[in-house]
């Protein structure tokens, strides 16, 4: 007998080069926008799928990435060499300070580092599969073990974050070709974090909360902010009426979290102790709003914040943060999308981080590209980002190297600098507000979709939904 019931109809698939007026502009060496004839999602494309092309992208920029670091690959990370050419990296740096390879952090009695355990678990993994090389050789080959497994963690956050938009896949060109990263992937450890939590909302927006929260809370033992974003999606839970879905996410995270955490406390709690002690006693970072202040109050004769001033009014600014974020999840006309709130989060988490560097920008990306796919201002942020990221190796060349003014920058520069990516945080954090509370401005929804992330919040979200409706409609 015949199968009676329609052909289920292939679902479109946005295209950015047509309606963004930057990305456009920048479609045109190489042919300009899609053409109009076109049907992305209904048509067969052949080999060059979006994800394809998307992975492709990745690569080259995960290449570029590399080849931006090529002076200390060939002259080694040495001081202030590393900083004046701008190709310094934690991975090296932490090799000969942390004795990787010999010592395996946390695990080993007695031993801590200066990241979360996840982070040292792959630091502790990477020495080992580096080898038995010794001195500048045995740097290479740790940055590059590291490099590598970063460039197939950029290549997964694209995908992820591809199949994480919906109807708008080509947002992850925002992550695959992102300038920021040519500069800062292989700085820092920063990207697994990125990598976990970009996992974790997918899970989340397939209708699995449990295995997000787990994945959530395994991503907080690499990079504290993951716990902002269970923050959001337990906020926007309880909004819909939906808090012992949000307590099962909740449970995940905490399973994820104890998971690694567990083994170090077992085989080395001292080691843990000293990291936690280390997190509330340790000077705020220069890039820091704490920290910046007190470089502008040594040179001008202002007073300077103590460490005990630093953590209040660190945790004050957090706490602001933390009901700003819960009341505009809660009182938003509409519902706000996953990553919308999210991301402004992590943004606000940014700016009060008394630890910030400028590298942590790694974290917000993924997010930008799900929750405000405008080329224009991502990329604007990006420059702001990558300016503070150079001005403040500079200024490290001139602080720890004594070098001169021709290859680094004084003090009020990099402050300048730090300053003007911290603005741009806050003007990304603004527009993601407006956003919410108007949601006619928003790309995404003006597109006809509702939340690529929602899950489980989706479901009975009729009259919320009806209600948003007619504020884009009427807006």
């Amino acid at each position: 007998m015949a199968d009676s019931r329609a052909p289920e109809r292939r679902q479109g698939i946005a295209v950015p080069s047509r309606s963004d007026p930057v990305l456009r502009a920048m479609t045109e060496p190489v042919g300009g926008p899609l053409g109009r004839r076109t049907a992305p999602g209904i048509t067969n494309p052949g080999f060059f799928t979006v994800e394809r092309v998307l992975v492709l992208m990745a690569a080259v920029s995960a290449l570029l990435a590399v080849l931006s670091k090529n002076h200390c690959r060939v002259s080694a990370w040495t001081t202030p060499d590393q900083y004046s050419t701008v190709c310094w990296s934690e991975f090296p740096n932490s090799l000969t300070s942390y004795d990787l390879g010999r010592l395996f952090p946390f695990f080993t009695a007695g031993t801590s580092f200066d990241h979360p355990p996840f982070t040292a678990f792959i630091a502790g993994a990477t020495a080992w599969l580096a080898g038995g090389f010794t001195g500048a050789a045995r740097q290479l080959s740790y940055f590059d073990v590291n490099a590598a497994l970063i460039a197939a963690v950029w290549i997964f956050v694209v995908v992820v974050v591809a199949r994480s938009a919906g109807r708008r896949p080509w947002d992850a060109a925002m992550v695959a070709a992102s300038p920021l990263l040519w500069l800062a992937a292989y700085v820092s450890w920063d990207f697994w974090a990125a990598a976990l939590v970009c996992l974790g909302l997918y899970l989340f927006a397939r209708r699995r909360p449990v295995w997000a929260g787990f994945v959530l809370g395994v991503a907080a033992m690499a990079a504290s902010y993951a716990l902002l974003v269970l923050l959001a999606l337990l906020v926007l839970g309880v909004r819909n009426r939906q808090a012992t879905r949000m307590l099962e996410t909740l449970a995940g995270g905490a399973v994820g979290w104890l998971l690694v955490l567990a083994p170090v406390m077992l085989s080395n709690p001292s080691g843990w102790g000293a990291y936690a002690a280390s997190a509330l006693t340790s000077p705020a970072t220069p890039s820091s709003l704490y920290g910046s202040w007190n470089l502008i109050a040594v040179r001008t004769g202002l007073p300077p914040l103590g460490d005990d001033a630093v953590n209040v009014v660190a945790v004050l600014l957090l706490a602001v943060l933390v009901l700003g974020v819960a009341a505009l999840g809660l009182y938003a006309p509409r519902r706000p999308r996953v990553a919308q709130l999210a991301a402004v989060a992590v943004a606000g988490f940014l700016v009060v981080n008394k630890y910030a560097e400028p590298w942590d920008a790694v974290w917000l990306l993924p997010l930008l590209a799900l929750a405000l796919p405008r080329w224009r201002t991502v990329l604007l942020w990006q420059a702001a980002a990558a300016a503070h990221f150079i001005a403040l190796l500079l200024f490290q060349s001139k602080e720890l190297g004594g070098i001169s003014d021709q290859h680094a920058i004084d003090m009020p520069y990099f402050v300048l600098a730090a300053a003007l990516a911290g603005a741009a945080t806050c003007v990304l954090a603004g527009l993601l507000v407006r956003d919410m509370w108007h949601p006619r401005h928003d790309v995404v929804r003006r597109g006809g979709v509702d939340d690529p992330l929602g899950g489980v919040l989706l479901d009975g979200q009729a009259a919320d939904n009806a209600e948003g409706a007619g504020t884009i409609a009427h807006g």
